[in-house]
């Protein structure tokens, strides 16, 4: 023998061959069913500085001050909201209803 150290093997950097699965019938995985839309929001108003709608609640006491959900704007009290017709000092219009 000669003053050699002893070789390490070579190591293979190939991928291993690829095992292949025999396949059955193929099936599409159910899908469950799209939950149905909810049905659009009507407004009552609008407010006049932003243009952003939103409802009186019917149990609301006539001296609530009424705030825009948008902007924040004061808009008027809910016996303005209530008056028929409502007054110009209001900061809202009516929606138009189809």
């Amino acid at each position: 023998m000669s003053d050699e150290p002893k070789r390490r093997p070579i190591l293979s950097l190939k991928n291993p061959p690829k095992v292949v699965l025999p396949e059955g019938p193929k099936k599409k995985p159910a899908r469950a069913p799209a939950p149905p839309a909810p049905p659009p929001v009507q407004h009552d108003w609008k407010c006049k500085p932003c243009g952003a709608g939103f409802s009186i609640e019917a149990n609301l006491a006539d001296d609530v001050v009424i705030r825009c959900p948008s902007c924040n704007a004061k808009l008027g009290l809910v016996s303005d909201f209530r008056a028929d017709p409502p007054p110009a000092k209001l900061r809202a219009r009516p929606t138009k209803r189809v």
